[in-house]
């Protein structure tokens, strides 16, 4: 190594050697030696040269390129191959390397490498991109058949264009890689043509969406469609969104193909708009285009479980083939449309569908298709249950089939001849058909033969052969596992788990339960699924889940876990009321979960443990009866197990007891049983109720031979065939063998209660129509004689009237504590809270430190109960002596030791107790409360008033005097006024008669609980709604549906537009009813009943179930009708009862009592579901009577402004500006639910604060009068808006129709402007009727809702991208309240699954804006950036935190130590100069200081303004009349006079005008100066208001 570091340093130093900087200038002369050459075509020396530059720098990049061109240009492209390698290997990035090698692998026929090249180069070089373009044009050829005329074609193109192009033709081609290779390399170059953007981008999408890059290519689409919709590009715009919708419905993803294809409707609506466009959809969208858009949105619809849109969609896709008589396709319609209504279960009209199908299949002369059409109505006959024609049918359609020789339509027709035999219940046959069709099957078709394997083993299921059931349950479901098909699986797991419930082997039901417990929480996630997506729901899938809790209740009874299988039953039981709608977010705490999905044993002792009752928890199966005895403090005492004879199921045996026993009562009926009777109808039309009255007629038509098929007026007259008993048969009677099914079981543990003791009854199924009370035991003696009887639903609904009761007690707590509070004139709490020892005052003396947290979570008004103070509630466990007490308090203690003094006191849960406080011992006090208000001085005139208050007077106080009235009412409705024509269930529905007996009977209790009845009119839904949520006691007469939960009100005709009323316009819902908050302690039903003969089918009790969940504690209904003669006499002994203090289970038995011995045997069948209390309509009658009191003091108190009996507040509270703009939502809401009255307001009111505004920033306009219109002096509301913003009038003259106008001198809390911007989106508002109309039904609304709104329709204003779904969480609470999510349905969102997608018309984006900037101008929390951009950091709603008295970091101020006194008033109670402040204190008391400084100024500032304003006012008032009266006028030669005057009498002209005398000019003047005062004190109070905020902070008691 040394010599060879020798050699170099001497090879250095020797004469010969040459600089680095002298080869570099030789190296560069041999260079362009060598371009001379390469320019003159002497490539030899041009070669020469450039390899004796590179002897000198062989790693020169530009040198190797000019070697390698000249061995290309000498035809080497062997050695020019290797000098490019060598370059690339140099510098990868170097643009004529990839050029020279894309030249090299040319001419050496490696055309993949030559395109990659030049490729590379382009990406590099956008220098030369035309001559990169040729180069890849020319390649093409090598690559697929493109011909020279087409090349030619593209050589005066740019090369944006040219690449652009020519990746178009190899997409077409299905050259796709090499397709996006060629674009992608398009979209490096620079171009301003969006048009080849677009182009590039659609094909690069389309050559993705073959190579089955799905993402890719949706990416592209969606940059094709951003550009087209900035361009308003429609051509592009439809390729783009139909594409995206076609990848969608491929992938898999339907409900994103959907919100694609609606985008595509919204494009067809916008070209619809004008006539140009118009023009461009005829070119745009061809016919046929037209109609795949429909029909695959009805299929899409269909898919994802929407068939109301599915429907919709194929009737416009049926519309357009007969339109443009596509015959080819009008066969397939009416089919696709009947298959579609037939999954819907609307069979007669699927009929129809299935008709034209066949009658246009046979003008086609199309075998397949006319097969195809006897199937499908022999499967359509079938489910009428009209045999006859179904059998026909099918015959025809299989023979077609074997003619035809169509092996799957064979295989088709058997199987719907099968399924036809299974409704028809002949198994048998069925098992044939479905065996023959087995055989047929392929063993490639494994979804097939899954499907026959289920068929065949239900049929062998329902012949009770279970083997062979099991056998093809267990072939599929070996299939479905092998293929991962998990609903195929769960199918047959679900047909095992119900065969194998029948079995007695220990290991079979073992495997039952596992299946069972599997399945049971996939079924409600699928029903929960389906709900959510607001798609339509199987009937199987509710069949099956209520299989299977009836199965594993089965099963775990006899596995002997009796209480496993009632948690299963109460599971199921509470999801009546836990599946309506929006019940979780109203339902208060539950220990079953929000939603009723803890069910533990634990939880229902819980529930038990609160009840002084015991329950008889009542489980219907097909084959057994189950019963379960809880008791308060033992919990579950029995379990009971009733199995059938094998003749007759459990139910069947007591629907059969119950008709015998009410039909062999004399004149009695029940429903179906034949006896004739006087009842009123007052039944809505269920859903469905022709389809099934239909299957009845169909099924006696077909008993008596008969073979056609009835029509649906004559299934309306039909009676329905009833099975005769002969009585005689058995001895004993029918309530007798109910009650030795029922109750013989347990008749030890009911014989062991006092008499009188309740017990309620958990029905199920039948027994929701069986009446206990009436049963007859041993001795002939009825239940009711000896116990009181009432039902519930279930324990959870158990629960909530508990917590009713609770709450009505704590209500009549709290009313007793303000009643306390205002004895002594308001001063006895005062004097209380002292001898107590929570004198707050005395803490700066105390050597016990108390802190912050230790008074402000008193509660008060517990210590006016004596026991909850005797409870130790309020005793500090830390302290030593005292006794940790755990016993719950209030009035549910005295009744729970009583029942439960043989249970541990833990076991019971307790009650939200109140923190104890720290220090409650007396802290000693300079000042004594009593001494400083006075109250040695107070004497008693009256000791008790009608509401248990005192009057007091004394000579040293004002003495208040306040009246505190109970709020309980009586609520007495029915008959409401109904139009000839409503819409009910999506049809037209006209009520038959008036409601004779309703109003009668609404008239009559009305009497009878001394209060007004509410019918007719003004009976509409929202003073229904309004009206329960305050009453005691609720009695109700109107149309009614008792299996649906449907209350029919009067709708209002001046709030919803249309002709025809909507349902939701007076339609009450169960949904509606769980939204209340009810205080009622008993609601009456009488409601629902028809005189027709059916059955009654409601066994879930929804409505009752709805009313006890939305807070009602008992509600009386009937079991069946009974005649109104009997009804109206029960109604009046009922509440007659009810006068005094009575149970309501007595009002009902003494009642029936009567009943009993004035109509021999005749008694009325209610029941009680919910809880037994005590009622008495006197005290109800009494607050009633001191409403009525209260309401005319009030309006005497504000007619007058004098209030007699008590001193005003010192300082009145001054609105914020959250509460003003509270009354603004009320405003508003007023005004566009009037506007068709009053039109003129909106714009008037927009004049006039417009010209507010403008008069605050320009003091010469308030120099000019304005007055108000008579129209808005009429107005609703108007006026209201204009006080609330300041405005005042004075009366102009003699005329007070037209008063001056006296605008705000202030923008008080900045509210003109939003309240401007609130009336300018109103007007653009009125032209959308139905989204005025929700508006009016939304407002008033709270915050939280309308920031939601704000943010939902911000969001998809300004990034339409955002797809938005309503499991979102700021949506979710929007869709599941009723009216905002009819609100957000009027603007144009809608549903689709779980995507809530937005209609983007131009009409429904401007009707976004305005309703944008509606909520925003109302909202208190909300900016208006949010109109015009979105910000995030804007979004979202933080909810205010509550204000506490004083704030934990304000010091004590021990030298002013502010107070509040009675009357609001706000006083500093330390002597003066009697402490030292300190240094802290110091600068508090500083800052406050300031502070008050500061609001003086502002306010002296604000009086001078307001003082300003009004003299500049006055003198313009004054020179407006002064012109007119105050100039000279020219006599006028003629004047017309009033007729009638002469000479001897005065005559006065026609147009004089009354002059005002002096005792007018001084009340306008008085008038006038009021208004200044008014704006002074305004001024003053807010400066007082605000001076009392900032001590607030410092106030260490208030009094």
């Amino acid at each position: 190594m040394a010599n060879v570091s020798a050699a170099s340093r001497t090879r250095s130093t020797t004469p010969g050697s040459i600089s680095e900087a002298e080869e570099i200038t030789e190296a560069q002369l041999l260079k362009d030696n060598g371009d001379t050459s390469f320019d003159n075509e002497d490539y030899g020396a041009a070669l020469h040269h450039y390899s004796e530059a590179l002897k000198l720098d062989d790693s020169n990049v530009e040198m190797l390129s000019c070697r390698g061109a000249t061995f290309i240009e000498l035809g080497d492209f062997i050695r020019a191959q290797h000098d490019v390698e060598k370059i690339l290997h140099l510098d990868s990035k170097y643009s004529q390397g990839h050029y020279l090698m894309g030249i090299v692998s040319d001419n050496l026929y490696q055309y993949k490498d030559a395109l990659k090249s030049y490729l590379e180069a382009l990406a590099l070089d956008c220098e030369h991109e035309n001559i990169l373009a040729d180069n890849i044009i020319n390649l093409m050829p090598h690559f697929c058949p493109i011909s020279q005329s087409t090349i030619e074609e593209l050589e005066d193109m740019d090369a944006y264009t040219k690449l652009c192009e020519m990746g178009a033709i190899l997409c077409v081609m299905k050259k796709y890689n090499l397709s996006v290779r060629v674009l992608n390399a398009a979209r490096n170059l620079e171009t301003n043509q969006q048009g080849l953007k677009m182009k590039v981008l659609l094909t690069l999408a389309n050559a993705h969406t073959h190579l089955k890059h799905i993402e890719v290519a949706l990416g592209f689409y969606q940059d094709c469609l951003q550009i087209a919709i900035s361009s308003h590009d429609l051509d592009y715009q439809t390729k783009a969104l139909a594409s995206m919708a076609s990848l969608y419905l491929e992938s898999g993803n339907t409900h994103q193909a959907v919100v694609y294809y609606e985008h595509l409707l919204d494009l067809e609506e916008e070209m619809h708009s004008g006539k140009s466009q118009s023009e461009l959809l005829d070119k745009t969208w061809p016919i046929n285009f037209q109609l795949a858009l429909h029909l695959n949105l009805s299929m899409a619809y269909r898919d994802i479980g929407n068939l109301k849109k599915a429907i919709k969609h194929a009737q416009l896709y049926i519309s357009l083939v007969e339109k443009h008589d596509f015959k080819s396709e009008m066969a397939y319609s009416q089919d696709h449309l009947g298959q579609l209504y037939d999954i819907l279960g609307e069979y007669q009209t699927s009929l129809q569908h299935f008709e034209k199908f066949l009658e246009k299949s046979k003008q086609e002369n199309d075998k397949r298709k006319i097969a195809s059409a006897y199937g499908k109505l022999g499967g359509c006959y079938a489910h009428l249950h009209n045999w006859k024609l179904s059998l026909t049918y099918h015959e025809q359609h299989f023979n077609m089939a074997h003619k035809i020789g169509d092996k799957p339509m064979v295989i088709a027709a058997s199987e719907k001849l099968g399924d036809s035999y299974m409704m028809m219940e002949n198994y048998e046959k069925a098992v044939e058909c479905y065996e023959e069709l087995f055989s047929a099957i392929k063993k490639s078709d494994a979804n097939l033969k899954v499907n026959v394997c289920c068929k065949l083993g239900k049929a062998f299921k329902l012949q009770n052969r279970y083997q062979y059931g099991l056998y093809y349950f267990e072939e599929a479901l070996d299939i479905a596992d092998d293929l991962s098909w998990t609903e195929k699986k769960n199918l047959c797991e679900f047909h095992m788990s119900t065969i194998l419930q029948n079995s007695t082997q220990m290991l079979e039901l073992e495997e039952a339960r596992k299946y069972l417990e599997r399945l049971i929480p996939y079924y409600e996630d699928q029903k929960a699924l389906k709900v959510e997506e607001d798609s339509c729901t199987s009937g199987d899938l509710y069949e099956q889940l209520n299989d299977c809790y009836s199965a594993v209740q089965n099963v775990h009874c006899k596995l002997g876990n009796m209480e496993q299988a009632l948690i299963y039953s109460e599971l199921q039981r509470q999801k009546t009321i836990t599946e309506i709608n929006n019940h979780s977010t109203k339902a208060p705490q539950s220990s079953f979960g929000s939603h009723g999905d803890r069910v533990t044993m634990e939880t229902i002792n819980r529930v038990i443990n609160q009840q002084n009752c015991t329950v008889l928890y009542y489980t219907v199966l097909a084959k057994s009866l189950l019963l379960w005895v809880l008791q308060p403090g033992k919990g579950l005492i029995r379990h009971y197990t009733h199995q059938a004879s094998k003749d007759i199921t459990v139910g069947d045996n007591i629907t059969d007891l119950t008709n015998q026993m009410v039909s062999s009562d004399g004149g009695r009926r029940r429903p179906g049983m034949g006896l004739d009777y006087t009842c009123e109808n007052r039944a809505l039309p269920e859903k469905g109720v022709s389809l099934q009255r239909l299957i009845k007629h169909n099924e006696s038509k077909q008993a008596t031979g008969g073979s056609t098929c009835a029509t649906e007026s004559e299934a309306y007259t039909s009676e329905t065939s009833t099975t005769e008993y002969d009585f005689n048969l058995k001895a004993k009677s029918p309530d007798r063998q109910l009650y030795d099914l029922l109750l013989s079981p347990v008749d030890d543990i009911l014989s062991k209660l006092d008499v009188g003791s309740n017990v309620v009854v958990v029905p199920h199924k039948e027994l929701h129509h069986c009446p206990f009370s009436i049963l007859k035991d041993w001795n002939n003696c009825h239940v009711w004689q000896k116990l009181s009887v009432t039902y519930m639903p279930c324990l959870y609904a158990l629960e909530k009237v508990t917590q009713s009761e609770l709450r009505y007690m704590r209500q009549d707590d709290d009313l007793l504590y303000e009643r306390s509070r205002s004895c002594m004139a308001g001063m006895g709490h005062l004097i209380m809270s002292q001898d107590t020892g929570i004198s707050k005052m005395s803490r700066e003396y105390s050597s016990v430190t108390s802190t912050k947290a230790d008074f402000e979570h008193i509660n008060t008004r517990s210590l006016s109960n004596p026991r909850l103070f005797k409870s130790g509630a309020f005793t500090n466990p830390d302290l030593p002596g005292n006794r940790v007490h755990t016993k719950p308090v209030s009035r549910e203690t005295t009744f729970l030791s009583i029942v439960t003094n043989q249970t541990k006191l833990s076991t019971i849960p307790s009650l939200p107790v109140t923190p104890n406080l720290k220090s409650l011992k007396p802290l000693g006090s300079p000042t004594g409360i009593d001494r400083m208000l006075s109250s040695g001085t107070v004497s008693t005139l009256t000791t008790r008033t009608a509401t248990n208050t005192d009057i007091v007077t004394s000579p040293n106080i004002v003495a208040e005097f306040k009246q505190i009235s109970s709020q309980g009412y009586c609520f007495v409705c029915g008959c409401p006024s109904l139009p000839e024509m409503l819409e009910l269930h999506g049809k037209p529905w006209q009520p038959v008669g008036e409601l004779t007996c309703a109003q009668r009977e609404v008239t009559t209790i009305a009497s009878y609980v001394d209060t007004s009845p509410v019918t007719g009119s003004d009976l509409t839904k929202q003073t229904f709604l309004a009206s329960i949520q305050k009453a005691t006691l609720i009695h109700m007469a109107s149309w009614g549906c008792l299996q649906e939960g449907l209350i029919v009100m009067s709708p209002n005709e001046n709030r919803k537009p249309g002709n025809m009323p909507n349902a939701e316009s007076y339609i009450v819902s169960v949904e509606d009813i769980v939204n209340s908050q009810l205080k009622a302690k008993l609601l009456v039903l009488s409601l629902g009943w028809t005189n027709h003969t059916r059955e009654y089918e409601d066994q879930t009790w929804l409505l009752p179930s709805a009313f006890l969940a939305a807070g009602v504690q008992c509600v009386l209904a009937l079991l069946w009708p009974v005649s109104d003669r009997v009804l109206q006499k029960f109604y009046y002994h009922f509440y007659k009862s009810l006068q005094s203090d009575t149970r309501i289970s007595q009002a009902i038995n003494d009642a029936n009592k009567i009943l009993g011995t004035e109509d021999r045997d005749s008694w009325v069948p209610f029941v009680l579901i919910g809880k037994d209390v005590h009622l008495d309509l006197s005290v109800i009658h009494k607050a009633m009577l001191n409403q009525k009191i209260d309401k005319v003091e009030k309006e005497i108190t504000e007619k007058l402004q004098t209030d007699f009996l008590n001193p005003t507040p010192a300082n009145t509270d001054v609105p914020n500006k959250e509460q003003m703009k509270k009354n603004m939502q009320e405003i508003c809401s007023t005004l566009l639910g009037q506007y068709n009255s009053q039109p003129s307001v909106i714009p008037t009111l927009m004049s006039l604060l417009d010209s507010a505004l403008k008069r605050l920033h320009t003091n010469n306009l308030n120099r000019e009068t304005r007055t108000v219109t008579k129209d808005m002096v009429e107005s609703q509301g108007g006026l209201d808006l204009l006080k609330l913003m300041g405005f005042h009038f004075q009366a102009r003259g003699c005329d007070v129709d037209d008063p001056y106008v006296i605008f705000p001198h202030s923008n008080e809390e900045e509210l003109l402007l939003p309240a401007y911007d609130a009336l300018r989106a109103s007007h653009d508002l009125l032209q959308h009727a139905n989204c005025c109309h929700c508006l009016y039904e939304l407002l008033p609304t709270s915050e939280e809702i309308l920031s939601q709104l704000i943010d939902l329709l911000s969001v998809t204003k300004h990034a339409s991208e955002i797809q938005l779904k309503i499991t979102d969480v700021s949506v979710h609470p929007l869709w599941i309240n009723p009216k905002a999510k009819a609100f957000i349905c009027s603007i144009g969102f809608h549903q689709i699954g779980r995507i809530l997608n937005f209609k983007r018309t131009s009409v429904n984006r401007k009707l976004l804006t305005s309703c944008l900037q509606f909520l925003v101008a109302l909202s208190s929390k909300k900016s208006s950036i949010l109109l015009h951009k979105l910000d995030v950091s804007r979004l979202g709603y933080s909810p205010p935190s509550e204000k506490v008295l004083k704030d934990g970091n304000a010091p004590c101020l021990s030298t002013l130590y502010p107070l509040i006194l009675p009357r609001n008033q706000l006083t500093m109670c330390t002597p003066w100069m009697s402490f030292v402040e300190q240094n802290e204190e110091m600068r508090e008391k500083m800052k406050l200081s300031k502070s008050k400084s500061n609001l003086g100024q502002e306010s002296r500032k604000q009086e001078q303004d307001a003082k300003i304003w009004h003299t500049t006012t006055s003198r313009a008032q004054a020179k407006s009349a002064l012109e007119k009266v105050g100039q000279p006028r020219s006599p006028q030669r003629k004047v017309k006079v009033i007729s009638g005057s002469s000479v001897s009498k005065c005559r006065t002209p026609v147009d004089q005008e009354p002059k005002l005398n002096n005792i007018d000019l001084d009340q306008r003047r008085d008038y006038a100066n009021y208004l200044l005062e008014h704006r002074v004190n305004k001024i003053v109070k807010k400066e007082h208001d605000s001076t009392r905020k900032l001590f607030l902070p410092h106030v260490q008691s208030t009094m």
